[in-house]
């Protein structure tokens, strides 16, 4: 974005709409960031897509970046929103901009501070590209076959920041987990979405009952697991 604070602040809102309606990109961004962020205005996600919006169309890499940060962070889960999320955090990565997100947890993990994320699933492979993906994002990756192993490894290490779990194992399902889970003051508020290849209505309801924080259909693609990774992160 070419336009400085001091430039920014020294223009009216009003001022900066009109010159972003007019095509200036740096009035555009610059609005886009102040309704994301809450400067000058109360913070507006429809507003800051909006003006990231105008921006990306331009074919600017940090607005394409942003208005994809927006979009899976305020925005309807739908289908639509979603591709258009993968979509343009690609236009962006092509072009070198690299989500700060991916970069400070990777600065974390080489401070030893590593974002510490838990994969419960009792097939080797699919932990195995699930890893993969979450450890190219910068996170330091841990593994249990089944739910009585995760509760275990959760309760050993409170330091945990998402977890990742299958509904259906031996020794302990998915759920009965997130049920003793949530009876542990230590563990109860880690975020556990179910990343799974139950999709029906009942098994939906009875996950949100239980406190789970989002779900997965298998196979899970990157955009599904960043969209968490962005949330709980």
């Amino acid at each position: 974005m070419g336009m400085t604070v001091a430039e920014i602040s020294k223009k009216s809102i009003e001022e900066l709409k009109s010159e972003a309606k007019n095509g200036d990109l740096n009035a555009q961004s610059a609005l886009g960031l102040l309704f994301e962020l809450g400067l000058e205005v109360a913070p507006d996600p429809k507003e800051a897509a909006k003006y990231w919006g105008m921006a990306a169309k331009s074919g600017d890499a940090t607005a394409q970046f942003s208005l994809a940060q927006i979009i899976s962070k305020s925005f309807e889960d739908t289908d639509e929103n979603r591709a258009m999320v993968q979509a343009l955090f690609k236009k962006a990565e092509d072009q070198g901009v690299v989500r700060p997100e991916k970069i400070i947890r990777t600065l974390q993990q080489t401070k030893g501070k590593a974002i510490k994320v838990l994969i419960v699933e009792d097939v080797a492979s699919i932990r195995v590209p699930l890893r993969a993906y979450l450890e190219a994002e910068g996170c330091q990756v841990f593994e249990a076959e089944d739910g009585q192993q995760g509760l275990n490894i959760l309760k050993k290490d409170p330091s945990f920041k998402l977890v990742f779990s299958e509904i259906n194992m031996k020794v302990m399902d998915g759920f009965e987990m997130v049920k003793c889970a949530s009876l542990i003051d230590s563990i109860k508020n880690i975020p556990i979405v179910m990343l799974t290849s139950e999709n029906s209505d009942a098994a939906v309801l009875r996950g949100k009952q239980l406190g789970v924080k989002g779900w997965i259909v298998k196979p899970a693609k990157p955009h599904h697991l960043r969209k968490y990774l962005v949330k709980y992160t």
